[in-house]
């Protein structure tokens, strides 16, 4: 049966599956990165205040502004290498906010609050890599956004344990995937895109099985599954380039029951499966405008089935369980109707 042969191409979901899995720890890069570009940022942001150094005036200059109690309140210097350091001191001493350059093109601002804590941080590298974080008032970083000098750009947002929740990242060749994971660190929803057009989304439960998959292809052709507690698909549906379609449902046994499936040239197909895997009720539908449907027993024997024509002709017959016809009736296209006579004619 056709819608048979459509699903069978469903049987690779657990591929599917660890494919996608695959895609969305290739984003997780944003994680990683993190700990080292926030370590690199600290060298940055911990600059002194000009006021206790010393200056070659030919080669550097350092300015201070004081205010009325003469307290350095900003202090601004720069080196005779390129590097260059700016820095706002609050009323009470504390750097409030730090921004730096040097001179291979490194780049690097912080805002403090009042308790002198980093809380906001962002940096730039000479090959053009970038980094932003926001981090609390206990020091723990909540926000985080990553660029690299190849284009590779991610986003991850913590939760106040410090465990990271939402995760997003793309890649210069196109390539993006986006997580969201929860507060046990279990993945729970997972998206991504190939840079060939290829697309997945999957749900996953508490218990960390995947349950809802659904993917696309560069071709046109996509597929959705569900899938049970037990990790047994029940319901699985897909498409063709094509236009060919089909969609099944399968008990807690994973046995197929009921199919359905739309061919390119407008045929379609439904059946119902018994416990056993047999075949009872069966309907086609055809291009070309025939149609039938048919009533099988628990031997597997057709026992009422009845069909059209594209011209009108119909006909409708019922078999005993020995395989003899023993009710036939049908139309002709000119309204003729025809019956068996006793005799069998």
């Amino acid at each position: 049966m056709r819608s048979r042969s459509i699903l069978r191409g469903m049987d690779n979901i657990q591929d599917q599956i660890r494919v996608l899995e695959t895609s969305v720890r290739r984003q997780r890069f944003a994680i990683v990165a993190l700990a080292s570009i926030l370590a690199g940022a600290a060298l940055i942001f911990a600059v002194r205040p000009a006021g206790d150094a010393t200056f070659d005036t030919v080669t550097c200059k350092a300015w201070r502004v004081v205010d009325k109690d003469r307290k350095v309140r900003i202090v601004a210097a720069t080196d005779a290498d390129g590097d260059a350091r700016v820095g706002w001191i609050d009323k009470g001493g504390k750097v409030r906010i730090d921004a730096g350059t040097l001179a291979d093109g490194t780049a690097g601002v912080g805002w403090f609050d009042k308790d002198g804590k980093a809380r906001i941080s962002a940096a730039t590298e000479a090959d053009g890599a970038a980094t932003v974080a926001w981090v609390d008032k206990d020091g723990k970083a909540r926000i985080s956004a990553v660029t690299r000098a190849d284009g590779d750009a991610g986003v991850t947002w913590f939760d106040k344990d410090g465990k990271f929740r939402i995760s997003a990242g793309t890649q210069a060749d196109g390539a993006a995937a986006v997580a969201w994971t929860d507060k046990d660190g279990k993945l729970r929803i997972s998206a991504g895109t190939e840079a060939d057009g290829i697309a997945r989304v999957g749900w996953v439960d508490k218990d960390g099985k995947v349950r809802i998959s659904a993917g696309t292809l560069a071709d046109g052709d996509a597929r959705v599954v569900w899938v049970d507690k037990d990790g047994k698909v029940r319901i699985s549906a897909g498409t063709q380039a094509n236009g060919t379609a089909g969609v099944a449902w399968a008990d807690k046994d994973e046995k197929e029951r009921i199919s359905a499936a739309t061919l390119a040239d407008g045929g379609a197909s439904v059946a119902w499966f018994d416990k056993d895997g047999k075949v009872r009720i069966d309907a086609v539908t055809l291009a070309s405008g025939r149609a039938g449907v048919s009533w099988l027993d628990k031997d597997g024997k057709g026992r009422i089935n009845a069909g059209t024509e594209p011209d009108g002709t119909a006909r409708v017959g019922w078999v005993d369980k020995d395989g003899k016809e023993r009710i036939s009736a049908g139309t002709l296209a000119d309204g003729i109707v025809i019956y068996p006579t006793k005799d069998g004619n």
